[in-house]
Parts: structure tokens; C-alpha cells; sequence
């Protein structure tokens, strides 16, 4: 089940690792008159900054210690909400509650991402942040969401676990709002198994991000700066091996994206044609991952039906990606019970509930989609559909394939 990147592990992954093995130095500092360190993860650090075309970037051991890291990094902490998507990975929430602030879940549209016009709708004085989640591989709709954003003073996370490599007319994801947040676990476009990464133009903002996830200190080290730490960080560095892997793979974005974009487009023209069926609405189809094709279907049992046939699964069915599922955050269930965020009195105490049904737009949506795999195999998001590896024969097959039990149902 795992995404593009991991497909493609091969003797450019096995090489840059052994260069770190040979040279006897996996910690990600050394030296720097020591010939034997490598420096994968700073040099991946500045191939990161570059791509998504902003000045820094903090590499991280998870997606989901980069955006609890983004979060602290911007200020966000108790009694602050922060808008987040019901249809998104569990960690997204996840790390606003570790951040001790309330997630405040809003619809998503057709984009399957946030609704510009319901996160409008979610603000209260106590909101603090939006948390832009490009699911999917498919970035929000930026434009409205940062307009939202400087219209009430709100800070705007780009949550990009699912969409590395992607752009939204022109402008990489994770250099639009203040921070972008990245992951490289095995299902995501580029992997290294597990890893994650921060990216902003403020240098400020670098400096805690970087004290954070470096038990308090200054950049890459200098100096050490003993008695000079600005507060206490913890422990979250990637490793000299993580790097490696992830510069091989970097190599490969170019591949990844333009296959996937070939294919997807192939299998699109092949099913477009059939009557009845939609397709998820992209803000920028050029801009991207092109991982998944996520088709709609006008009724809950049709798309019930051409799914159990298929052998795949509705969204709604998506496991921890769909909030209603997400049963610790329905019940507030937090491993110490008392304090921020759910457990507070006074200035702090949240009347924030969450329910299934809260979300009847996005209910709607999940129970009547269904995702074909392009470049990626998930459990949760699309158990059916095509790798990497997939020629035109194959997106041709499986095409007619899926043309053939639609059709018989949407008749």
C-alpha cells in the first residue's frame, strides 16, 4: 500500500545510504573539517527550501512532529482554535490538540478540501489559525482561503503531507502561507519510510522552528550556544540515513510527476464520457500530484454498488480520514484528562463538540466518492486502482474495467 516514491527505491537510494555507512557518520552533525560527514540532511534541507521556493527548511524525523512543530513554531497554544478540514489524516488534528488549542472542523466542497465559505462561517474571536490541508494531492483553494486569512488576522498553515511536489498557479505548496508542513512516511510521494519537513520565508519563524525540533538550538548548531538557548526544544531531528534516502528520491520528482499527470489524464479521457459520473473539482490540474482520480457519483447506493463490485471503498469509508471515524476526538479522549484543550475552566474552557452528521456537506460528498488509484495503493484513501509502474496497456485495462461495472450501474 504504499505511494510513487516508495516504488521506486532502487540502487540511487542504496547508494547515497552506503556513502553514509562508508563514510561512519549517521548523526545529522558533524565536523565540518571532517571529510567523512556527508551532510544528507542539510543538503536535503536546501533542495527542499529550493524547490518549494522559500528561503528555509527544517528537516524532521514525521509529518506529524512537523506540523505539532509548525503550530508551537507560530504561537498557536490554549484556548486558540485553529479551522481544520473534516476529511483530512487524523494527525492534522491530532497536532492541534498537542499544541493544547481546539480543532474547529469545517466543510469541505467539491475541491474535497476546506470551503472557503464555511471556514468564513467557523471564526470566532478565539480562532487563531486556518490549517489549509491539500489533500490528496490537490491544493485548496488558496486564493480565498488567504483573503479569509488577512481579513481577520489569522494565521494560514499549508498542512502538504499528501501533495509534495504540487503548485497552485505557479506557486509551490508550502510557500504560500506562513509555514508548510510535509511527510515523507511510505505512502506519500517521496518516502524515506518516515520523515517530515517545515518550510517559510521567515527567518524567525526558522530559528524556534529550528529550536524546537533541536532541543532549543540556534540553526545548525554555531556555536552550540551554551546559556544562550531562547527555551527548552525537544528531540526531532532526521537522521544522516533518512536524508540520504530522501535526496535519491528527490531525484525522482520529475519522473513521478510527469508519469502520473500521463496517466491520470489517460484514464480521465478513457471514462469521462460516461453519463452520470463526476469528477473532484482542482483548482489547478496542472499544479497537481496527479496520485489519485476521484470520481462522484450521483446517489449513495450507486456509489455503494460500483464500489463493492470493484472491491474498493466509498471515502466516507476511509477510515482516519473522515472525522465521524476519528472516535478519540468525538469523545474528547486525551491521555491526561484535565488542562487545554478540552478539559479547561475559566478563559480556556471550549464549547467546541464534535459528532457524526456535524458536517452534512462533507458527509454527502465522502458517501457518494470513490478514489482510483494513479501512482498510489492506500487502505484508508484507494485500495483500488494502479502503482507507479502502471504502462498505457495498463491504465487502459483498468479503465475498461471500471467503465464496465459503472455503466452497468449507472444506467
Amino acid at each position: 500500500m504504499p505511494g510513487p516514491g516508495f516504488d521506486l527505491i532502487g540502487e540511487e537510494e542504496i547508494a547515497e545510504v552506503v556513502d553514509v555507512l562508508r563514510g561512519g557518520w549517521i548523526y545529522r552533525y558533524g565536523q565540518e573539517d571532517n571529510p567523512n560527514f556527508k551532510a544528507k540532511v542539510w543538503s536535503f534541507e536546501r533542495a527542499m527550501a529550493e524547490q518549494a521556493g522559500v528561503d528555509y527548511a527544517v528537516a524532521v524525523n514525521s509529518g506529524s512532529t512537523a506540523l505539532w512543530i509548525a503550530l508551537i513554531g507560530l504561537g498557536i497554544g490554549p484556548g486558540d482554535e485553529v479551522i481544520v478540514p473534516g476529511f483530512t489524516f487524523i494527525a492534522s488534528i491530532s497536532a492541534i490538540i498537542y499544541a493544547r488549542a481546539v480543532p474547529v472542523l469545517a466543510e469541505i466542497d467539491r475541491t474535497f478540501n476546506l470551503d472557503p465559505a464555511d471556514v468564513e462561517r467557523k471564526i470566532t474571536p478565539r480562532t487563531k489559525a486556518i490549517m489549509a490541508v491539500h489533500l490528496m494531492g490537490n491544493l485548496v483553494r488558496l486564493d480565498e482561503l488567504k483573503v479569509i486569512a488577512e481579513r481577520h488576522g489569522l494565521l494560514l498553515l499549508e498542512d502538504c503531507a499528501q501533495a509534495f511536489g504540487a503548485s497552485y498557479k505557479g506557486r509551490p505548496a508550502g510557500s504560500i502561507g506562513h509555514a508548510g508542513a510535509f511527510s515523507f512516511n511510505y505512502a506519500k510521494v517521496i518516502t524515506a519510510g518516515e520523515g517530515g519537513a517545515i518550510t517559510t520565508h521567515d527567518e524567525t519563524l526558522y530559528k524556534r522552528l529550528f529550536a524546537l525540533h533541536d532541543q532549543g538550538h540556534a540553526p545548525l548548531r554555531k556555536g552550540r550556544e551554551v546559556g544562550q538557548r531562547p527555551f527548552v526544544g525537544l528531540d526531532f531531528r532526521m537522521t544522516e540515513l533518512q536524508g540520504a534516502v530522501l535526496l535519491a528520491q528527490f531525484r525522482k520528482l520529475g519522473y513521478i510527476r510527469e508519469h502520473l499527470h500521463t496517466n491520470k489524464k489517460l484514464f480521465k479521457s478513457l471514462i469521462s464520457d460516461i453519463p452520470g459520473l463526476e469528477f473532484r473539482e482542482l483548482p489547478d490540474p496542472e499544479g497537481e500530484c496527479a496520485t489519485l482520480l476521484t470520481v462522484i457519483f450521483p446517489s449513495v447506493e450507486i456509489a455503494r454498488r460500483v464500489t463493492a463490485e470493484l472491491g474498493g471503498k466509498r471515502l466516507c469509508d476511509s477510515g482516519w480520514h473522515v472525522y465521524s471515524n476519528m472516535e478519540p476526538l468525538l469523545e474528547k479522549r486525551v491521555p491526561i484528562e484535565r488542562g487545554c484543550p478540552f478539559h479547561s475552566s475559566g478563559a480556556y474552557a471550549s464549547e467546541v463538540n464534535y459528532y457524526a452528521g456535524m458536517l452534512p456537506q462533507t458527509d454527502d460528498l465522502l458517501a457518494r466518492s470513490f478514489n482510483i488509484g494513479i501512482g498510489m495503493q492506500d487502505r484508508g484513501l484507494a485500495t483500488y486502482g494502479l502503482t507507479i509502474h502502471a504502462t498505457a496497456e495498463d491504465v487502459e485495462a483498468k479503465a475498461a474495467e471500471f467503465r464496465r461495472v459503472a455503466e452497468k450501474h449507472l444506467r
